[in-house]
């Protein structure tokens, strides 16, 4: 594949100096974003699971014509195409405009597998946007279970709904949105048997909610039943508002905004470990014990990920909070090449907590710069 003019090799000398200042600070190579022009880019096969090995080959088929490179299946990520021309747009796709496939880099997928989501869990996916994650995660609990996503933007959330109209078939029964602060959102998981149109009959319960509340994909969802429940959810995703360094398309698309453009997006650079930290304690309370809570970030620096999670872990003790491998009976884990956590600045023993944390990294990973850890409650709070 050819270099695209003012590419990779010479991404970095048109970094504005904010954004130099920034990599400098968090110890961040410049030369990560080299990657850019070997990156492959991913798709994402909508219900793949229940789609016969025969569809699936037919599609991936579909997928090499319209994409004219070579387009295979992941290993060890179900569902999940690897296009080897990065340069590869959606709108090329017949298999994109019929719904059949979406945009989704492999390392989110393997946040969600880390997660280990189980049909009938309800799942808390506490910074929904833009959806490609949330989708997933609604396949994975059907048919019983529900999803329910959260995002502070009404914009981000309308998104994450038109993704959910467009694509989930019959997932779409098990998400409710709701636009509110993650840091704060208290809404339980619905009520348990939800899905029961007798259980509802039975509560006497079954008008809709007042106006105001989520967006259901589901009229069960919906009412004031499923609403009205007091449980805890049994999974949380804590895909953390960050700085998104780490996500190459992200960073390459001021290649046609304009690269000054990229200083904006540190704005906030400084609140933002705050931020993640009120979010992972939030998704924490609302995780039931024994459950599992994955936090994760697409940002390469240690400020947004191993000493926010250090941070955490120095208010909940062994015995409440425990850190496990990302990868084990829950998932297999992929042939995808991974880096150990960073040792943040913090007592040792919180240090030794953090051995199963991972970072997917664009030069050794072949994917986007994702962070990823898997925590494990033990007991409430």
């Amino acid at each position: 594949m050819e270099s695209r003019p003012g590419g990779a090799a010479g991404m970095a000398a048109n970094f504005p100096e904010q954004f130099l200042v920034f990599l400098r600070e968090n110890n961040i190579d410049p030369g990560v974003y080299d990657a850019c022009e070997t990156l492959p880019r991913y798709l994402r096969i909508v219900q793949h699971g229940e789609r016969s090995s025969e569809e699936v080959l037919a599609l991936v088929e579909q997928v090499r014509r319209d994409a004219r490179c070579e387009v295979a299946e992941v290993a060890g990520v179900p569902g999940f195409l690897r296009v080897a021309d990065r340069a590869v747009r959606l709108s090329q796709l017949q298999a994109h405009a019929s719904g059949d496939v979406v945009g989704m880099d492999v390392s989110s997928g393997v946040a969600v597998l880390a997660l280990g989501v189980e049909p009938g869990h309800n799942v808390l996916d506490l910074c929904c946007a833009p959806g490609a994650k949330l989708l997933c995660l609604a396949e994975g609990v059907a048919p019983a279970g529900s999803v329910t996503g959260v995002d502070v933007s009404p914009a981000r959330i309308a998104t994450c709904r038109s993704l959910v109209k467009r694509h989930a078939g019959s997932a779409r029964m098990l998400v409710r949105l709701y636009a509110e602060d993650g840091a704060v959102f208290s809404a339980r998981a619905p009520r348990d048997r939800w899905w029961d149109p007798q259980a509802l009959r039975d509560s006497g319960r079954g008008r809709q909610q007042q106006r105001g509340g989520p967006w259901c994909g589901s009229r069960l969802l919906g009412t004031e039943y499923a609403a009205s429940g007091g449980e805890l959810y049994d999974r949380v995703l804590v895909d953390a508002e960050c700085t998104h360094d780490g996500s190459l398309a992200h960073i390459e698309k001021y290649r046609d905004l304009g690269w000054h453009l990229l200083a904006t997006q540190l704005n906030r650079g400084p609140d933002v470990p705050a931020l993640q930290l009120r979010l992972l304690e939030n998704g924490w309370r609302l995780l039931r014990t024994g459950g599992v809570l994955v936090y994760s970030t697409c940002s390469l620096a240690a400020a947004q990920n191993e000493c926010v999670l250090a941070a955490f872990l120095a208010r909940h003790p062994a015995d409440e909070a425990r850190l496990e491998p990302v990868f084990g009976e829950h998932c297999r884990r992929p042939p995808i090449p991974v880096l150990p956590a960073q040792a943040p600045p913090a007592p040792g023993d919180v240090r030794g907590r953090l051995q199963h944390a991972v970072r997917l990294d664009p030069r050794v990973s072949g994917t986007s710069g994702l962070f990823i850890a898997r925590i494990r409650k033990l007991r409430g709070v």
